[in-house]
């Protein structure tokens, strides 16, 4: 149930990524009250991905069917991620991750009901620790960027927002590869796998408790909009590291196979993260949030 009775109008950008796909079955589960509106690129692959879910589904430039919806919170979760910087890249990536986002920034600047706008970040921002942003990849500073802007229409507007950092999430039909799904395919390779010497140690949380995440801020939206200062950033992971080498240790005895992986094979990148722990404690005090599942526990699941 939605804390705030008031609250029944939720807008979710990115419906049909990764994260989104988990969100919607959950938040349709869970806040039966509200409507929610998708904002796509592809319309119908939207209503089949979700057609026995009661949400409706527009482009994602059809600004007057935005304002006419006029929400009260907006999800904004779509993105191109990708660990690439090359010149190819740039267009796709300032288009997705800032061109996108401050068009619909400008629309929601006269919707008079929007009270929240929750931001998505990446942890690859924070290279160096969460103290300030030191971004690993070009696709990090291009979150970092749009910050700014949320910010902008933050105060043109008088909205409030918070950013959700999300750190390695993981889980079955993800929609890009990540480390885990090479460790996985090379279960069953002829050829060994070439990756660095898989020192890193990261903090991989599952997609459903990522959506379950979501769920609970938006629970819990009035509290935020209330005692949470403005651009307020929620790291979502479970605080618990896993070193890659140990990471395919775990993928070995769930699947009881041996990896076909050669260590030390590639050099890290330039400007790798060799270190990267959410600090979780804010989630349980002002959303009553924690993961559930493990590592071990997921690598179960998707087993």
């Amino acid at each position: 149930m939605i804390k705030d009775k008031k609250i029944r109008k939720i807008l979710i950008t990115g419906a049909t990524g990764f994260v989104g796909k988990h969100l919607i079955p959950q938040l349709a589960n869970t806040c039966i009250e509200a409507e929610i509106l998708t904002v796509n690129r592809n319309v119908e692959k939207a209503k089949n991905m979700f057609k026995n879910i009661k949400c409706k589904h527009i482009l994602s430039n059809d600004y007057e069917s935005i304002m006419k919806f006029n929400p009260e919170i907006v999800i904004h979760l779509a993105t191109l991620s990708t660990s690439r910087n090359n010149m190819e890249i740039i267009r796709p990536m300032i288009e997705a991750n800032i061109i996108f986002g401050v068009n619909l920034l400008s629309v929601l600047s006269k919707c008079s009901n929007l009270k929240l706008f929750v931001n998505t970040g990446s942890f690859a921002e924070y290279r160096t620790g969460t103290d300030k942003p030191n971004a690993a990849y070009l696709y990090a500073a291009t979150k970092s960027a749009f910050r700014s802007f949320v910010d902008y229409y933050s105060n043109l507007a008088g909205f409030k927002y918070i950013t959700a950092v999300p750190y390695t999430v993981y889980g079955s039909n993800d929609t890009a590869k990540k480390i885990i799904d090479y460790i996985r395919e090379s279960l069953s390779t002829q050829s060994p796998v070439k990756m660095t010497k898989g020192e890193q140690i990261l903090d991989f949380i599952h997609v459903s408790d990522v959506a379950n995440f979501f769920v609970k801020l938006i629970e819990n939206a009035q509290n935020i909009i209330e005692k949470m200062p403005n651009g307020e950033n929620f790291y979502v992971g479970t605080g618990v590291g896993t070193k890659i080498r140990d990471l395919a240790k775990l993928i070995e005895n769930a699947e009881n196979k041996k990896c076909n992986i050669e260590w030390g094979a590639l050099p890290y990148r330039q400007m790798d993260i060799m270190y990267a722990i959410a600090p979780i404690e804010k989630n349980n005090i002002i959303i009553d949030w924690k993961s559930k599942i493990s590592i071990e526990e997921g690598i179960k699941l998707w087993a």
